[in-house]
């Protein structure tokens, strides 16, 4: 008799096929939705009431409760208590689910307050749960004047693949069985740089981010040459693994520009490493050298950077920033990078750029660097168009608009320079910053701009991103559809928001 109700519901077309998909399928839509909408989901049926409180990724972040970390961390006011009592009481209910159904974490995102001792205790409760039930990807960012301390048991998460902890400590701890770890993120308070040492020699990491004010030196687990003879950092059974390391990609940030190189490195023999991103350290020219066995190489406001010579057949990526601090001391970038295929370039249009050998389609950006630039003139403009048409390489440029005044420029001025046609390019970048304020700058600096920018290139595209809620992409469209001087040949497309 239920077999005939069920044919009958078929014919009329109105059985539920997706509520009979197994969990995993189920579980794979949930993910697609935000939060809220996964949520509304479990008021559908008790089968999606099943899957919805069974989905394998978690996140837990205050601001789902209207908890703003940043006020509340100074602020003790009863409703701020209650709203942060109420997500602890949520987090904890459902990690106790978790553990008692068995349901399988498979990412756990986890940002808390963390007020008193107590909650310390609930944060490592909630860890060891996610250990138990096989975690494979864990994110924690502490917020508060506790400092928390990774609980040992985590470094007996053989499941664990990803680790992305801020604001945290990292103590010393003699067990290490992350054997399946093999990207590590860190954003520490403090560091044992022996237990970090120990990570990286024991674990199959291939991607190393880590950002850090007060980290001394280290040791990275790859060769290095001495007097003839190649040996291996570490000691005692750490270096029978050196020459296996599958690091692939390292990345450092500093945060403060004046924080010493801690990384003794010598990367040319290590194998594996494909990328290294470096930010905000006073590594020198010799340090730059030593990676040229890289595919991808990234310097980001390296201060004590002075003529940049890399000569490398692996580099495919490379990209250069200069420092916005007074100390910046970039002169000189001298490429031979044959297979080199993409290229940004952030530096000062007097920068010196000699390009030796470097493929005629290579994806190459430039974004001057002005900074230090308090009014735009024409000499400025002069000394892009002759850099844009001296090296020859670039085929797009990318501007800020928050530069775009004060602006010093007359028409008359440029016509009178013979610098020749402007500069071919593939593509013009506006990006308006949220420095921009389209309310403190007239439509004439605007266009002043604008005319000085079409003077030094010709672009095919014309893009405008904004991040900012005041755009200026509106009067950017009036302008370029009013009549146009002589040396503004038509645009093939313009693309913004």
């Amino acid at each position: 008799m239920n077999v005939g109700k069920k044919t009958a519901e078929m014919q009329r077309g109105n059985v539920d096929r997706i509520s009979d998909l197994p969990d995993f399928i189920l579980h794979d839509i949930l993910l697609i939705l935000d939060t809220k909408e996964a949520g509304r989901t479990s008021v559908l049926s008790k089968r999606w009431y099943r899957a919805w409180s069974s989905i394998p990724v978690l996140v837990f972040q205050p601001r789902y409760f209207k908890i703003d970390v940043c006020k509340a961390r100074n602020d003790e006011s009863e409703d701020d208590k209650d709203k942060l009592q109420r997500f602890v009481k949520f987090v904890d209910g459902t990690m106790l689910r978790y553990s008692i159904l068995e349901f399988k974490i498979r990412k756990m995102y986890l940002e808390v307050l963390i007020v008193d001792e107590e909650l310390v205790n609930l944060v490592d409760t909630w860890i060891k749960i996610a250990v138990l039930n096989q975690i494979e990807e864990l994110e924690i960012q502490i917020h508060g004047n506790i400092d928390y301390v990774l609980p040992e048991f985590l470094f007996c998460a053989k499941s664990l693949k990803v680790l992305k902890c801020r604001r945290i400590e990292l103590p010393y701890y003699e067990i290490m069985e992350l054997v399946s770890l093999t990207h590590l993120t860190l954003e520490p308070i403090s560091v044992d740089e022996d237990m970090l040492q120990r990570i990286i020699s024991y674990c199959p990491l291939v991607e190393l981010d880590i950002t850090h004010e007060y980290l001394d030196e280290v040791s990275l687990p790859w060769m290095r040459k001495v007097d003839g003879r190649v040996e291996g950092c570490g000691s005692g059974t750490m270096q029978s693994n050196l020459q296996e390391s599958p690091l692939q990609k390292f990345v450092f940030c500093s945060n403060r520009v004046y924080l010493p190189w801690p990384w003794k490195m010598n990367a040319m023999p290590l194998k594996n490493l494909k990328t290294v991103e470096i930010s905000c350290a006073t590594i020198t020219d010799d340090i730059v050298y030593e990676l040229i066995s890289l595919e991808k190489l990234a310097l980001n406001s390296c201060v004590r950077l002075k003529y940049v010579k890399i000569s490398s057949l692996s580099l495919k990526d490379f990209q250069i920033h200069d420092s916005p601090d007074f100390m910046a001391e970039l002169l000189e970038v001298t490429l031979d990078t044959p297979n080199l295929l993409e290229f940004k370039y952030n530096c000062k249009v007097e920068t010196s750029l000699s390009l030796i050998r470097v493929l005629d389609r290579c994806n190459a950006q430039f974004s001057p660097f002005m900074f230090d630039i308090d009014i735009l003139t024409t000499d400025w403009f002069v000394e892009l168009k002759q850099f844009l048409k001296d090296t020859k390489l670039f085929k797009s440029l990318e501007m800020n608009l928050w530069h775009v005044d004060p602006i010093v420029v007359e028409e008359d001025q440029l016509r009178s320079f013979n610098t020749g046609r402007p500069y071919k390019l593939s593509e013009l970048k506006l990006v308006e910053t949220c420095l921009w304020d389209s309310t403190l700058y007239m439509e004439s600096s605007l266009t002043t701009f604008l005319d000085a920018l079409f003077w030094c290139c010709h672009p095919d595209v014309l893009s405008i991103t904004t991040n900012s809620e005041i755009s200026a992409t509106k009067s950017i469209l009036s302008i370029l559809g009013k009549k146009v001087d002589c040396w503004k040949d038509p645009l093939k497309s313009i693309e913004s928001p």
